[in-house]
Protein backbone atom coordinates (compact mmCIF):
# COMPACT_ATOMS: atom_id res chain seq x y z
CA UNK A 1 0.00 0.00 0.00
CA UNK A 2 3.23 2.20 0.62
CA UNK A 3 4.46 2.18 -2.77
CA UNK A 4 1.08 2.33 -4.32
CA UNK A 5 0.96 5.92 -2.34
CA UNK A 6 4.35 6.69 -3.15
CA UNK A 7 4.01 5.92 -6.84
CA UNK A 8 0.75 8.35 -6.61
CA UNK A 9 1.83 11.16 -5.19
CA UNK A 10 5.46 11.05 -7.30
CA UNK A 11 2.79 11.25 -10.14
CA UNK A 12 0.49 13.70 -8.53
CA UNK A 13 3.54 16.09 -8.01
CA UNK A 14 5.26 15.57 -11.23
CA UNK A 15 1.91 16.33 -13.35
CA UNK A 16 1.44 19.55 -10.98
CA UNK A 17 4.89 21.26 -11.48
CA UNK A 18 4.77 21.15 -15.38
CA UNK A 19 6.24 24.18 -16.58
CA UNK A 20 4.83 26.21 -19.43
CA UNK A 21 7.39 25.55 -22.16
CA UNK A 22 6.32 22.39 -22.64
CA UNK A 23 3.39 23.24 -24.34
CA UNK A 24 4.27 23.29 -28.16
CA UNK A 25 1.46 24.84 -29.11
CA UNK A 26 -2.34 26.61 -28.10
CA UNK A 27 -4.47 23.64 -29.57
CA UNK A 28 -6.51 21.87 -26.98
CA UNK A 29 -4.93 18.36 -27.06
CA UNK A 30 -7.53 17.23 -24.40
CA UNK A 31 -9.15 13.64 -25.98
CA UNK A 32 -12.89 12.84 -25.92
CA UNK A 33 -14.46 9.47 -27.24
CA UNK A 34 -14.40 5.75 -27.12
CA UNK A 35 -10.75 3.91 -26.58
CA UNK A 36 -9.87 0.63 -25.94
CA UNK A 37 -6.27 -0.56 -24.99
CA UNK A 38 -4.33 -3.49 -23.95
CA UNK A 39 -1.03 -4.26 -22.14
CA UNK A 40 1.55 -6.64 -21.31
CA UNK A 41 4.31 -7.00 -19.23
CA UNK A 42 5.37 -8.45 -15.86
CA UNK A 43 3.67 -8.73 -12.34
CA UNK A 44 5.47 -8.58 -9.30
CA UNK A 45 4.22 -10.32 -5.99
CA UNK A 46 6.11 -10.23 -2.36
CA UNK A 47 3.73 -11.23 0.04
CA UNK A 48 3.28 -14.38 2.56
CA UNK A 49 4.63 -17.45 0.80
CA UNK A 50 5.07 -15.89 -2.48
CA UNK A 51 8.18 -13.61 -3.38
CA UNK A 52 8.43 -13.92 -7.40
CA UNK A 53 7.17 -12.57 -10.39
CA UNK A 54 5.11 -13.39 -14.03
CA UNK A 55 4.26 -12.33 -17.09
CA UNK A 56 0.74 -10.23 -16.90
CA UNK A 57 -1.46 -8.83 -19.76
CA UNK A 58 -4.65 -7.11 -20.07
CA UNK A 59 -8.19 -5.12 -22.12
CA UNK A 60 -9.78 -2.18 -21.53
CA UNK A 61 -12.15 0.41 -23.21
CA UNK A 62 -13.92 3.20 -22.25
CA UNK A 63 -15.11 6.98 -23.03
CA UNK A 64 -13.26 10.04 -22.33
CA UNK A 65 -15.02 13.37 -21.91
CA UNK A 66 -12.49 16.47 -21.90
CA UNK A 67 -13.00 18.61 -18.98
CA UNK A 68 -10.43 21.42 -20.00
CA UNK A 69 -7.73 21.84 -22.69
CA UNK A 70 -5.12 19.49 -21.50
CA UNK A 71 -7.06 17.20 -19.45
CA UNK A 72 -9.81 14.46 -20.07
CA UNK A 73 -11.53 11.63 -17.35
CA UNK A 74 -12.09 8.56 -18.93
CA UNK A 75 -14.45 6.02 -17.64
CA UNK A 76 -13.46 2.15 -18.10
CA UNK A 77 -14.41 -1.12 -17.30
CA UNK A 78 -11.12 -4.19 -18.36
CA UNK A 79 -10.15 -7.07 -17.63
CA UNK A 80 -6.48 -8.32 -16.35
CA UNK A 81 -4.55 -11.44 -15.58
CA UNK A 82 -1.86 -10.88 -12.91
CA UNK A 83 0.00 -14.27 -13.67
CA UNK A 84 0.76 -17.14 -11.92
CA UNK A 85 3.73 -17.26 -9.39
CA UNK A 86 5.48 -19.58 -7.62
CA UNK A 87 5.65 -20.21 -3.33
CA UNK A 88 9.01 -19.74 -1.87
CA UNK A 89 11.20 -23.18 -2.11
CA UNK A 90 8.45 -24.72 -3.96
CA UNK A 91 8.97 -24.01 -7.93
CA UNK A 92 8.34 -26.85 -9.34
CA UNK A 93 5.03 -27.59 -7.67
CA UNK A 94 2.12 -26.40 -10.01
CA UNK A 95 -0.52 -26.79 -7.03
CA UNK A 96 1.34 -24.12 -5.07
CA UNK A 97 1.35 -21.53 -7.51
CA UNK A 98 -0.83 -18.42 -7.04
CA UNK A 99 -3.30 -17.05 -9.65
CA UNK A 100 -4.75 -13.87 -9.78
CA UNK A 101 -6.94 -11.94 -12.15
CA UNK A 102 -9.83 -9.74 -12.23
CA UNK A 103 -11.96 -7.41 -14.05
CA UNK A 104 -11.83 -3.37 -13.00
CA UNK A 105 -14.36 -0.40 -13.79
CA UNK A 106 -12.47 2.73 -12.82
CA UNK A 107 -11.54 6.08 -13.95
CA UNK A 108 -8.30 7.48 -15.56
CA UNK A 109 -6.98 10.60 -15.62
CA UNK A 110 -5.07 12.00 -18.49
CA UNK A 111 -2.89 15.33 -18.62
CA UNK A 112 -1.47 16.19 -21.47
CA UNK A 113 2.40 17.56 -21.54
CA UNK A 114 2.32 18.61 -25.05
CA UNK A 115 0.24 17.65 -28.27
CA UNK A 116 2.45 14.14 -28.05
CA UNK A 117 3.72 13.43 -24.16
CA UNK A 118 0.67 12.84 -21.81
CA UNK A 119 0.62 11.56 -18.00
CA UNK A 120 -1.98 9.60 -16.37
CA UNK A 121 -3.52 8.53 -13.34
CA UNK A 122 -6.07 5.45 -12.76
CA UNK A 123 -8.06 3.26 -10.31
CA UNK A 124 -11.19 2.14 -9.11
CA UNK A 125 -12.74 -1.59 -8.07
CA UNK A 126 -10.73 -4.40 -8.86
CA UNK A 127 -13.25 -7.61 -8.83
CA UNK A 128 -10.10 -10.17 -7.64
CA UNK A 129 -10.32 -13.60 -8.66
CA UNK A 130 -7.53 -15.28 -6.62
CA UNK A 131 -6.16 -18.72 -5.43
CA UNK A 132 -2.97 -19.47 -3.59
CA UNK A 133 -1.78 -20.16 -0.26
CA UNK A 134 -2.58 -18.57 2.92
CA UNK A 135 -0.32 -16.84 4.90
CA UNK A 136 -0.21 -18.92 8.10
CA UNK A 137 2.36 -21.18 10.29
CA UNK A 138 0.46 -24.05 8.00
CA UNK A 139 -0.53 -22.83 4.57
CA UNK A 140 -3.51 -24.71 3.09
CA UNK A 141 -4.80 -23.82 -0.46
CA UNK A 142 -7.90 -21.37 -1.16
CA UNK A 143 -9.73 -19.68 -3.61
CA UNK A 144 -11.23 -16.55 -3.60
CA UNK A 145 -13.44 -13.77 -5.19
CA UNK A 146 -13.29 -10.28 -3.98
CA UNK A 147 -14.19 -6.52 -4.44
CA UNK A 148 -10.91 -4.72 -3.62
CA UNK A 149 -9.39 -2.02 -5.39
CA UNK A 150 -6.88 -0.82 -8.00
CA UNK A 151 -4.54 2.25 -8.47
CA UNK A 152 -1.80 3.57 -10.93
CA UNK A 153 0.30 5.76 -13.17
CA UNK A 154 1.87 6.30 -16.14
CA UNK A 155 3.41 7.98 -18.88
CA UNK A 156 2.66 7.81 -22.64
CA UNK A 157 3.44 8.95 -26.27
CA UNK A 158 0.70 9.64 -29.09
CA UNK A 159 2.34 8.38 -31.86
CA UNK A 160 -0.95 9.51 -33.99
CA UNK A 161 -4.15 11.36 -33.42
CA UNK A 162 -5.46 7.43 -32.83
CA UNK A 163 -2.91 5.68 -31.23
CA UNK A 164 -0.77 5.85 -28.56
CA UNK A 165 2.06 3.76 -26.40
CA UNK A 166 2.52 3.98 -22.51
CA UNK A 167 5.15 2.70 -19.69
CA UNK A 168 2.79 2.00 -17.15
CA UNK A 169 2.51 0.65 -13.06
CA UNK A 170 -0.22 -0.53 -11.38
CA UNK A 171 -0.85 -1.86 -8.35
CA UNK A 172 -3.76 -4.73 -7.69
CA UNK A 173 -5.11 -5.37 -4.46
CA UNK A 174 -6.13 -8.96 -4.37
CA UNK A 175 -6.47 -10.63 -1.03
CA UNK A 176 -9.24 -12.71 0.42
CA UNK A 177 -9.56 -15.72 3.01
CA UNK A 178 -6.16 -14.85 4.45
CA UNK A 179 -4.82 -15.20 0.92
CA UNK A 180 -2.83 -12.50 -0.12
CA UNK A 181 -1.91 -11.51 -3.12
CA UNK A 182 -1.23 -7.77 -3.45
CA UNK A 183 0.35 -7.36 -6.96
CA UNK A 184 2.71 -4.85 -8.81
CA UNK A 185 2.23 -4.58 -12.32
CA UNK A 186 4.90 -2.77 -14.75
CA UNK A 187 3.31 -2.49 -18.06
CA UNK A 188 3.21 -1.51 -21.81
CA UNK A 189 0.49 -0.37 -23.56
CA UNK A 190 -0.96 0.20 -26.54
CA UNK A 191 -4.32 2.44 -26.86
CA UNK A 192 -6.40 3.51 -30.39
CA UNK A 193 -9.04 5.87 -30.06
CA UNK A 194 -12.09 6.31 -32.29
Amino acid sequence: MKKTLHAMALATAVLATIPAAFAQDTAPTAQQGWYVGANAGYSDLSKGPYDNGAPDGGVKGGYRFAINPETSLGMEVGYQYLGRVSARGLAGDDSAKSKLRGTTAGLDLRYNLSPSWYGELRGGAFYAQGEGLTDAASPTFTQFNRTRYYAGAGVGYNITPQWSLGLNYDYYNGTGKNVELQTSAYNVSAEYRF
